[in-house]
């Protein structure tokens, strides 16, 4: 029987198949993984970080002027609904804007970020049409005009309510 053993290829022994194996799946895996970083695009990464990173504190003037107009707003909406009510206090406007623009950014994945326009409805009521459904996790929210803006960040679920007012 252990001259058997002994005789047959060395193909036949399950021993050498793992040996090669091991080895083998490495380098399969190793093909995978750099495959998937040649393929796979980085949304986070901006060319031009520092210029941006500049331009943040001219945008500080925006918020400075919401503050000083004491604007602010309120966000309620469903994510699985398609529609989102936003209740804007004017502050010191002369009277409320026909429509305001709210973008709606996702924290990490720039492919789903949504912009909304809203409609004056009755009051201090605006509306808007949800393109898309709103996943859950961390979002900015943006109302803006030529001479104000108003943020928030928050952690969206399924009905979700979020305040926006300058901070400065």
């Amino acid at each position: 029987m252990q001259m058997t053993e002994q005789s047959k290829p060395w193909y036949q022994h399950p021993l050498v198949w793992m040996v090669i194996a091991i080895p083998l799946s490495a380098v399969f895996m190793g093909v995978v993984m750099i495959w998937l970083a040649v393929d796979t695009d980085d949304g986070l990464v901006a060319d031009d970080y520092y210029k941006q990173g500049l331009e943040i504190n001219s945008d500080l003037s925006r918020d400075t002027r919401a503050a000083e107009l004491g604007l602010q707003a309120t966000i309620e909406f469903d994510s699985s609904a398609d529609v989102m009510v936003v209740r804007f206090e004017k502050g010191q406007l002369s009277s409320y804007p026909d429509s305001l623009q709210l973008n709606l950014q996702h924290a990490t994945r720039a492919n789903s970020d949504i912009a909304v326009n809203l409609v004056h409805g009755m009051s201090d009521q605006y509306i808007g049409h949800l393109p898309q459904q709103v996943s859950e996790g961390v979002w900015y929210f943006e109302i803006a005009d030529a001479d104000w803006r108003l943020v928030a960040r928050s952690w969206v679920k399924q009905v979700t309510v979020v305040k926006l007012q300058s901070e400065l």
